[in-house]
């Protein structure tokens, strides 16, 4: 049986030359002047921007991930990566540039696109509303079916692959996975667009935070303290930590804090209060297995 549809990518055998994929946009930016403010091609200087930006925002999280003399007492797991890891997620960074012709190609089919305004306040609302309504029930509903043994053994399973979550890890996915979730991420952005009031600003704030978020709930340091839950329990409602993605192999004894779930509130979708399942675990890890579910988000 041949490789599963999207679970690969194109340019796998292209190794660093993958970066020539960047040629035709910068090209024309190039060409066209794209960094003069009346150049008709300045909506390609600043999607390279952005997608410099995205990049730089993983690098940034992945620095302070290792910079162990500030995270050595809150990682969440204590084992360090290994060269295997190293090698495995050393194109993580593939999804940008899938993603990218993406947002090029819809740029090219709506010329209207190319010319947003820097900013309009009312797009802000239109993005929340249908990212709260839109976007995290279907990303929701995704992620669960990829968690389906058959969609989960051909295309999720490389993003468990690896013991210990970083940064990287929130890029290391399949093509069809990051397809799904460019597409979920560009929900609200069309909204607002659609609304007319789409704006360069929103774009580059909608989708800079959830790179942010991604890459912090992969960052493998626990940042919010426990009692922080304990005192405002709603909090976990709203607040996506990294003990929440915390990537865990069955079978596998936490370290530290950990994102082991009752299966009620993984259906609320909660965050667990950091540390609470370290003290599960004290109690009975045989329990603990038993009556919870293990889960992560991919991204």
């Amino acid at each position: 049986m041949g490789a599963a549809f999207l679970s690969s990518w194109p340019w796998d055998n292209l190794g660093f030359f993958k970066y020539v994929l960047y040629g035709p946009l910068v090209g024309k930016a190039l060409a066209g002047r794209a960094w003069e403010a009346a150049s008709p091609d300045r909506w390609l200087c600043l999607l390279l921007a952005l997608f410099a930006l995205r990049a730089l925002t993983y690098q940034l999280w992945s620095s302070y991930s290792n910079m162990l003399f500030l995270t050595r007492r809150r990682r969440i797991v204590r084992d360090g990566v290994d060269f295997e890891q190293i090698d495995k997620e050393w194109d993580w960074d593939n999804f940008l540039i899938l993603q990218i012709t993406m947002a090029a190609t819809a740029l090219y089919a709506f010329p209207s696109l190319r010319h947003l305004p820097g900013w309009n306040t009312g797009g802000l609302a239109v993005a929340a509303v249908l990212h709260v309504a839109a976007t995290e029930p279907l990303f929701y509903a995704a992620h669960r079916a990829f968690h389906g043994a058959r969609l989960f053994a051909r295309y999720h399973a490389l993003h468990h692959s690896n013991m210990v979550p970083t940064p990287f890890t929130a890029g290391f996915a399949t093509p069809l996975e990051h397809v799904v979730l460019g597409l979920l991420m560009a929900l609200p952005l069309a909204g607002a667009c659609a609304a007319g009031l789409g704006s360069v600003g929103l774009t580059f704030a909608y989708v800079l935070s959830s790179d942010f978020l991604r890459a912090m709930g992969h960052c493998n340091v626990e940042l919010f303290p426990g009692g922080l839950f304990r005192s405002l329990p709603l909090l976990r409602y709203l607040i996506y930590t990294p003990t929440y993605t915390r990537s865990t192999t069955p079978g596998r004894r936490p370290t530290s804090a950990s994102s082991c779930r009752c299966s009620t509130a993984w259906a609320a979708r909660s965050t667990p209060a950091p540390g609470s399942c370290r003290r599960r675990t004290e109690q009975g890890w045989t329990r603990c297995r038993t009556s919870c579910s293990w889960r992560t988000w991919w991204t």
